[in-house]
């Protein structure tokens, strides 16, 4: 999959909400998900989240490589070796549909370009949900 996305990070950058909505409407994005050996896969199902600065965001990929090479480089500091990583492929509609209530959005952690959407600003994308 090529990098469907590739304005989504300049529109995060410039803030224009009803762009940064437009766009992520228009791409696919890669959560990931991770679970344990012997686990209800059912009772797993979550998207990556993290805190960053004292603000919790939802991790989310523009590629499968960039997850990918997220996932290998970040493998000995994040992941335990009993827990297993999925990538999860979602519109923008279904990531926007599933956001959780005062989060902001990390897009493509750790590489570069990287884009982080703050609680505010994420709150006013969701607002122009129908």
């Amino acid at each position: 999959m090529s990098d469907p996305n590739p304005n989504v990070h300049e529109a995060i950058t410039n803030g224009d909400v009803p762009d940064i909505h437009s766009k992520i409407l228009a791409s696919e994005f890669i959560l990931l998900s991770t679970s344990k050996a012997g686990e209800n896969e059912e009772e797993n199902v979550g998207a990556l989240t993290a805190e960053l600065d004292d603000v919790e965001v939802l991790i989310a990929f523009t590629s499968e490589e960039k997850a990918k090479s997220f996932v290998d480089e970040m493998e000995d500091e994040l992941f335990s070796e009993d827990e297993s990583v999925d990538g999860i492929l979602v519109d923008g509609a279904a990531m926007l549909e599933y956001m959780p209530d005062g989060y902001g959005l990390l897009l493509d952690p750790e590489l570069e370009p990287c884009s982080l959407m703050k609680p505010d600003v994420t709150a006013s994308v969701l607002a122009l949900q129908p």
